[in-house]
């Protein structure tokens, strides 16, 4: 029961830090965005013109947002989900929207590390055993 646990640690823990930003297409109509995912990355942009406002400049950047859906022409989301703090920006500010999701070379090599790592650990263990027979 043990060796089951320790597998499933370990293949969660491989399968949980394999992950990347992927592109999300643009959001065309009110609703969830494509893919419906519960966590964006934005990188938006706003024309202040020659002598921008603090307010302003603070708009520029990324801001990672969470349950995000399109309302009109706004892309609405939550900054922070514990305070539910909302935030909301005019769709024509986004540059790109990016999502969380599995990268499959990652978790590929990431399989193939542990997997390695197992193999050279029970190679050092019968070494050790066939040394000590002796």
């Amino acid at each position: 029961m043990k060796k089951r646990w320790n597998v499933v640690l370990t293949v969660t823990m491989v399968a949980s830090g394999c992950q990347a930003w992927h592109p999300v297409a643009r959001p065309t109509a009110d609703g969830p965005l494509p893919g419906d995912p519960q966590t964006v990355k934005v990188t938006r942009t706003s024309n202040c013109g020659e002598k921008p406002t603090l307010e302003c400049a603070a708009t520029r950047g990324t801001v990672v947002l969470h349950n995000p859906r399109i309302a009109g022409d706004s892309l609405i989301g939550y900054y922070d989900v514990a305070n539910r703090e909302r935030v909301a920006m005019h769709v024509r500010d986004v540059v790109s929207i990016e999502s969380r999701g599995v990268d499959p070379l990652r978790t590929t090599g990431a399989a193939l590390g542990v997997g390695a790592i197992i193999v050279a650990g029970g190679i050092v263990v019968l070494l050790l055993l066939l040394a000590g027979s002796y």
